[in-house]
């Protein structure tokens, strides 16, 4: 799946909140390039748990035009707002790790331990990166599982300035968005108690100092579908432009039931050991013809009963 060095996308997977009597259960699909992804939520008011599996999928695509797609084990992550914790799961291997929630910033040693590099901040008063947001309600309304979704269409637009080390991008999200909010009490947007820009860079490439537009008024809704349509321009070693790279990402809301939840969701299951490192990643084998094309065949009908 790609995504942009610039660009750290929340694939709108919001963040639940419920009254603690009740619960809510949902699951999302996403799709990359006939390569789909399957999570499923489980949200309390302070507590949230996420079963889902890493999948990758290799350049080289089959004959039949399908590619390497490997998935990796089933993994869960367990958020106690009540204990400040977040436990993530080897579910296969029956393995957990533990760590603080809301997460601590690391610190020098640990930073280095890592490998990770300090950020290099670009050194300007004045903005190197502009990003435009356009929101677009268009009107339209539809029922969701109980809820009036409204269709909104999002423009956002990397614009490089003087001094910019970042190539120019469009990302166009048409979305469904429903009035549900989906945070739990620890989260970062609930704390701070309003919405915020996120931008992320990485590897070597200097941080640039932002400057956000936003034209029309943000959705901050729980987004039940989307198309997004990013299209990337490419600049070459020596600084020459060549033709813009588009990708294409979808997101499907398949389930979403309000109820009571299991508290055995919340909890770390009898028998599981606690490590210090979980394997998260898809085996090393590639899977046979047939089974990249079975893949590639249900991802096209799902998007076709839609």
């Amino acid at each position: 799946m790609h995504i942009s060095p610039q660009w750290f996308l929340l694939w709108g997977v919001p963040l639940l909140y419920t009254p603690s009597s009740s619960g809510l259960r949902f699951s999302v699909r996403h799709t990359h390039d006939c390569i789909s992804s399957d999570q499923t939520f489980y949200v309390e008011q302070d507590r949230r748990r996420t079963e889902y599996r890493n999948v990758t999928g290799g350049e080289k695509r089959r004959w039949d035009g399908s590619r390497n797609v490997l998935y990796g084990p089933q993994l869960a992550s367990i958020v106690r707002c009540d204990l400040g914790q977040m436990f993530e799961l080897n579910l296969d291997a029956g393995e957990y790790v533990a760590a603080p929630y809301p997460p601590q910033p690391l610190s020098k040693a640990r930073t280095e331990a890592l490998g990770l590099k300090t950020p290099q901040f670009v050194a300007s008063d004045k903005p190197t990166l502009q990003i435009e947001i356009t929101t677009l309600d268009t009107g339209e309304r539809k029922d969701f599982f109980g809820y009036t979704a409204r269709h909104v269409i999002t423009t956002r637009r990397q614009i490089p300035l003087e001094g910019s080390k970042s190539s120019a991008q469009q990302m166009v999200t048409d979305g469904w968005y429903i009035d549900l909010d989906t945070s739990i009490s620890c989260d970062a947007m609930r704390l701070s108690g309003r919405p915020a820009h996120a931008f992320v860079a990485v590897g070597n490439t200097p941080i640039e100092k932002m400057e956000f537009v936003d034209k029309g008024k943000p959705e901050t809704g729980f987004a039940t579908e989307w198309k997004i349509t990013t299209k990337e321009a490419i600049t070459l070693p020596d600084g020459t432009k060549k033709e813009d790279r588009t990708f294409i990402d979808e997101m499907l809301v398949t389930q979403l039931v309000e109820g009571p939840l299991d508290p055995g969701l919340f909890a770390i299951s009898t028998g599981f050991r606690r490590v210090e490192h979980i394997d998260r990643n898809p085996p090393t084998n590639l899977p046979d013809d047939w089974s990249l094309t079975w893949e590639c065949l249900k991802a096209s009908v799902a998007r076709l009963f839609r």
